[in-house]
């Protein structure tokens, strides 16, 4: 079944040349197939500036490693006959507090075994609509309840949805990312000079740690198979870095392995995916796996031999990206969310990503609301 509804808004007028204040059109679809679904994708992709995360190259990828896709629905925006943004859409049938909901997903799948991968940036893949436009019509759109589901979670999305469509979505959680600019680095030296004195002696002091024995060097894996080995090689290093450290790490879960697998025989050949490799001689210190955008560098993942504390590998490799991407005239180079020493002392540049929750306007989320402080107050006591 489709499900539709229009939010009414003035004409474009000479001062809005690519018609943003037209009217915008929500429905939410049946899956297509695949293949036709990306021809519709990749056209906004092309056009668009929307994040890494929202390509075709990560949702298709997620679609085709999901054993269960005819859970997920596709949320199409138009403007008249015109496409102007999709994001796909998971639907369950939960219970919260006693009272039976629909659930969504945007871009996610409300499964932890699935949803490990992490998706950032998140929102619409879109082109010819402003940001602004297009979230404030969505939260409209949904407050009126006119679709099935009764809320949607929408995962570490960038501040558009909090600050302008604050009045229709409730703030879950907060994060901080941190990202570098590198357009005015040059190179390595330019990196260090645009670090603190303190973070500055530390990383000289490292790379003449690691080239006392043999010089720095970095590989970028040119073809999948290549990109394939270091996957596995960085695998071995991670794993071995958060088991000795008591955490759980990232490829704890199978479908993680899996998903990414895919994605880098997708990613590789078209410089969207690239995974590094420093070594100081012939002896790998880290792996890097990063995305490549529009410009900007999304640090995914690494794994860094770092069994010596005295040696400091991660701050190493990132600096060695760091300069690798800035000659390459990336604009920045984004740690994306979460904090640790590193990103406080390379990412001069931080913002917030929301974790959002927008809810219809029906009874049954009212009852919800009303039964989950009723729980709360019980369990607070008197």
């Amino acid at each position: 079944m489709l499900v539709g509804f229009i939010m009414a808004h003035p004409t474009a007028s000479a001062n809005d040349p690519v018609g943003t204040a037209a009217a915008i059109t929500f429905a939410i679809e049946p899956l297509p197939p695949l293949r036709e679904l990306e021809t519709s994708w990749i056209r906004l992709d092309v056009a668009g500036t929307h994040s890494f995360f929202l390509t075709w190259a990560w949702i298709g990828t997620l679609l085709r490693c999901l054993p269960c896709p005819p859970q997920v629905r596709l949320l199409r925006a138009k403007r008249g006959s015109e496409t102007v943004a999709l994001a796909i859409l998971t639907l369950k049938r939960t219970v919260r507090a006693g009272v039976p909901l629909i659930h969504g997903w945007l871009n996610a799948t409300g499964d932890p075994a699935y949803d490990c991968i992490t998706i950032e940036h998140n929102g619409f893949a879109s082109a010819g609509v402003r940001a602004n436009d297009l979230w404030s019509a969505f939260g409209e759109w949904f407050a009126k309840g006119v679709t099935a589901a009764n809320e949607i979670l929408v995962i570490a999305t960038d501040p558009e949805t909090a600050v302008l469509s604050k009045s229709r979505f409730d703030l879950e959680h907060r994060d901080t990312g941190f990202r570098t600019p590198l357009k005015s680095l040059g190179d390595l030296e330019g990196f260090m000079a645009s670090l603190s004195r303190n973070s500055r002696q530390k990383l000289r002091r490292s790379i003449r740690d690691y080239e006392r024995d043999a010089p720095l060097s970095m590989q970028v894996a040119r073809d999948t198979e290549t990109a394939l080995a270091f996957l596995s090689e960085m695998k071995v290093l991670h794993v071995r870095s958060w088991t000795r450290r008591g955490k759980r790490h990232a490829f704890a879960n199978p479908f993680f392995e899996t998903f990414h697998r895919s994605l880098i025989r997708v990613g590789v050949d078209s410089g969207a995916v690239d995974l590094l490799r420093v070594s100081a001689g012939d002896r790998p210190i880290g792996y890097l796996y990063n995305f490549v955008r529009n410009g900007t560098v999304s640090s995914y993942q690494s794994g860094f031999d770092d069994a010596d504390t005295r040696l400091r590998p991660g701050y190493v490799c990132h600096a060695v990206a760091i300069a690798h991407y800035a000659a390459a005239g990336m604009a920045e180079y984004d740690f994306l969310a979460g904090g640790n020493a590193l990103k406080h002392s390379y990412g001069s540049q931080n913002y917030d990503l929301y974790w959002m929750r927008v809810r219809g306007n029906k009874i049954v989320v009212q009852v919800e609301g009303v039964m989950r402080k009723i729980l709360a107050a019980v369990r607070n006591g008197p």
